[in-house]
């Protein structure tokens, strides 16, 4: 499913909390979107903001909220920040066929 979200599916949903699966009573917050795609690429991140302490280690999580779609998506933690633990996910593909 993650190959066809945009940065467009998650807009709506800046600054709701998830719930973590993985992680009881664990949430994260959709800080920000950054979208820095052009002509020959979809390259966009979202970033999530946690508890600072304790913090979750690099992996795939299931994100959930009763009013979204369920997200599986795969979270670096890239360091704490304002008391917070802030998390990457990076998108990346070619929006057609690289030409040979």
């Amino acid at each position: 499913m993650s190959e066809d979200l945009t940065p467009g599916d998650f807009a709506p949903h800046l600054h709701l909390h998830f719930r973590v699966a993985q992680a009881a009573d664990y949430e994260l917050e959709l800080a920000e979107i950054a979208d820095h795609s052009n002509a020959h690429l979809e390259q966009f991140s979202l970033i999530f903001t946690g508890a600072a302490s304790p913090w979750l280690k690099q992996g795939l999580y299931t994100l959930t909220h009763p009013h979204t779609p369920e997200y599986e998506l795969f979270l670096v933690p890239t360091g704490p920040e304002a008391g917070a633990m802030r998390y990457e996910a990076v998108f990346s593909r070619f929006l057609h066929a690289p030409m040979s």
